[in-house]
């Protein structure tokens, strides 16, 4: 029986504006986005002109108070909600093309409208009606072709998101051009800010010259950019690039291939001197600005930011297929942006970006790597005795982490018994039978999901041929089920069977597989494999190294020098480097030579040992971490970074409950946790001073 659909009874559904309201609410517009939006609408216009100078001023203060009793005055009689404060506002002008009504009504008559021209950042932003609409409302006025209008945009008392009229539309007089700004043609845009106070003009500053969405405007020799604060002279802002070193200025400048016909241009410099980090990825000054066109999308170093090789790297991506991409996007009806929704950075799951920052990182690893070598940080040699303390806490180390990753915490396969009275009693290897495994082994080999691979991830070289294992929950995924694999280029798996066995004596089925890394894998690069059995998927993650040691974590190496972080560790390579030049273990260093040690054999002054224990096992646990949270929040990541950052500590505060203490075993001497270390006072020189009564028992 057909079914047919009468047009004539279709009805279209309403929104509340409401809806859109609560929507900015949740996740509005912050400072720094509300004058990216701004000043790139504002060189856009500028451009639209047909200009070869333009010019741009933010102006920051106070709202006026006549204004403001108008405005109210106005939307009470229109009986629309008003704003609750407008103490503080942002005011952009420009001398650009400038607007008419009939421009002003398409420009303002729908969200989500495209720009006319191609690169424009307009693209990629939120646009202006999407500020107003996140700040509660706001004023335009502009002049064109001798015309002047003013425009409010304002909450609508009825279901539509937003409303918007005209206020003045007449002549440009003179008396007009002074109270707008404008002498010739331009824009004048003001946007209420709901701050109970401005930041401070220097916070002001800093923001407007080191906001990256801004570089290409601060950097373009025919824009100027001035800021406006009150009780400060107006301010001329330039683009603040680091000063290049003039040994090395320039240390990559080519083109990488991203995809097949595709390609993007890297230039990487040097700075003379360290960039600081900073805090905000809005403002950083170091890194390498992604650009598409004339939009700035991010600046990034892709994961080498906290390595002491980037600290003088810096530069720019090149790549006009994103615009491409995005438009396509857009105009999709199942879209895949490359640009994140809130335009904070690249959307780093979109297929392109993932090769684009693979390209890159090829080009990053080996002059992160040569910037290190010439640092001229040696590494520090300890003696016979912490080296081998040092092979047993690493093994120790490895085998934690394969326990974590085996078993990161979920819940098992089968459901769990009775709620017991007494509390979990800690088994001791000496309480287990020869030959059998203990409860704890046991759970840790029990599978939390429908279908996993027993491991994951994996390290392998390339060339490099395991055997991995694929284990299934026979409740959930019925023996005799089809396995179907999915693999990245440069792995290779191939299964004993395609279809889920009968379980075994452990009551889940196993399939065995034959895993090869390809000899055109490339060391450093994270590969995929996808088993599917009916509706379930599982994931193996594969990091493709290229030292030869087992294990996770191969070594640790120990520099004389000063840096932010007390240690890093570098998953390819399995190397765990400790920062010993940092004030905490040079002042532990005065105090194991004063006790007699040579310079050699300081690593064996125990507070001085503690500390780098723990700052080396402290950077494990993180990356550690880091790997299980993506891994459990694959499909149902945190959409606020502060909560995926909670999550990423919490988990290595679990990791460093399970397993600290049979590593502080492993890699200290036994007599430490026998009570064979005793703490007593030192003479004190007469030309020093105790800063602090120890707080110690001395016998």
């Amino acid at each position: 029986m057909s079914t047919t659909v009468d047009p004539a009874r279709v009805r279209a559904g309403r929104v509340r504006g409401r809806y859109f309201r609560e929507n900015f609410a949740q996740g509005g517009l912050d400072l720094a986005q509300v004058v990216a939006e701004l000043v790139t609408n504002a060189d856009a216009a500028i451009a639209a002109a047909g200009r070869g100078r333009g010019s741009i001023t933010l102006r920051f203060g106070a709202g006026a108070r006549e204004f403001r009793r108008t405005w109210k005055r106005e939307l009470t009689r229109l009986r629309v909600p008003d704003l609750p404060d407008w103490q503080h506002e942002v005011v952009c002008t420009d001398n650009g093309e400038g607007l008419d009504w009939e421009t002003v009504e398409r420009r303002l008559g729908a969200l989500g409208v495209e720009p006319a021209r191609a690169g424009q950042r307009g693209l990629f932003g939120r646009g202006l009606r999407d500020v107003w609409l996140a700040q509660g409302g706001g004023r335009l006025q502009a002049i064109r072709a001798g015309r002047a209008v003013e425009a409010w945009f304002f909450p609508a008392s009825g279901d539509e998101p937003y409303a918007f009229a005209p206020v003045l539309e007449e002549a440009a007089t003179p008396e007009l051009r002074r109270a707008f700004g404008i002498e010739a043609d331009g824009t004048r845009v003001t946007v209420p800010l709901a701050l109970p106070r401005l930041p401070s003009p220097g916070r002001l500053r800093s923001l407007v010259a080191q906001l990256v969405q801004l570089r290409p405007v601060l950097e373009d020799p025919g824009r100027e950019l001035w800021l406006e604060l009150d009780d400060e002279p107006l301010q001329l802002i330039t683009a603040a690039s680091p000063e290049l070193d003039p040994a090395r200025p320039t240390l990559f400048d080519g083109d990488v291939d991203v995809r097949p016909g595709v390609a993007a241009r890297v230039v990487v410099r040097r700075a003379l001197a360290p960039i600081p980090l900073g805090s905000s990825r809005a403002t950083r000054r170091g890194g390498l600005l992604i650009r598409s066109g004339r939009a700035a999308h991010e600046a990034t170093l892709l994961g080498y930011e906290n390595r002491q090789g980037s600290r003088h790297l810096f530069g720019e991506i090149r790549c006009e297929e994103i615009e491409s991409l995005q438009r396509d996007a857009l105009e999709s009806r199942r879209p895949e942006v490359v640009v994140k929704v809130d335009r904070s950075g690249l959307n780093e799951n979109h297929p392109f970006v993932i090769s684009l920052h693979a390209a890159v990182e090829r080009v990053l690893r080996p002059l992160v790597e040569a910037e290190e070598r010439r640092a001229g940080a040696h590494l520090l040699s300890t003696g016979r005795a912490i080296k081998a303390r040092d092979e047993v806490g690493l093994r120790a180390l490895n085998d934690a982490l394969k326990a974590a990753f085996d078993a990161p915490g979920s819940a098992g396969f089968a459901r769990g018994a009775a709620v017991s009275d007494e509390a979990p009693r800690e088994t001791l290897a000496a309480d287990v039978e020869p030959g059998a495994r203990d409860p704890v082994t046991q759970e840790l080999e029990s599978p939390d999901e429908a279908m996993r691979f027993k491991q994951s991830p994996l390290r392998m070289h390339p060339s490099e041929q395991r055997t991995v294992s694929l284990l299934f929950d026979p409740a959930r995924v019925p023996p005799g089920t089809g396995i179907e694999t999915l693999a990245d280029d440069g792995l290779g798996l191939t299964l004993s069977r395609d279809d889920v066995p009968d379980p075994g004596k452990l009551g889940w089925s196993r399939v065995s597989g034959s895993l090869r890394a390809r000899a055109s894998a490339n060391p450093g690069s994270r590969l995929t494999v996808v088993a599917q059995a009916g509706e379930h998927t599982a994931e193996l993650e594969v990091l493709i190294v290229q030292h030869r040691a087992s294990g996770w974590v191969r070594e640790i190496a120990r520099k004389d020098e000063d840096a932010q972080i007390e240690a890093s560790f570098d998953p390819e390579t399995g190397v765990v480097t400790v920062f010993e030049g940092r004030k905490e273990f040079k002042s532990l260093e005065r105090g194991a030579r004063r006790s007699g040690l040579s310079k050699r054999r300081v690593p064996e002054y125990l507070p001085f040992r503690l500390l780098e224990v723990e700052v080396a096992a402290n950077a494990v646990y993180a990356w550690a971490a880091e790997r299980i949270v993506e891994r459990r929040l694959a499909e149902a990541r945190p959409a606020e970074p502060s909560d995926y950052a909670a999550a990423v500590r919490n988990e290595a505060q679990l990791l460093r409950h399970r397993f600290h203490e049979r590593l502080m075993r492993a890699f200290l001497e036994p007599e430490v946790f026998d009570g064979g270390v005793s703490v007593g006072r030192a003479p004190v020189p007469r030309d020093e001073t105790p800063q602090q009564t120890s707080l110690l028992p001395v016998e």
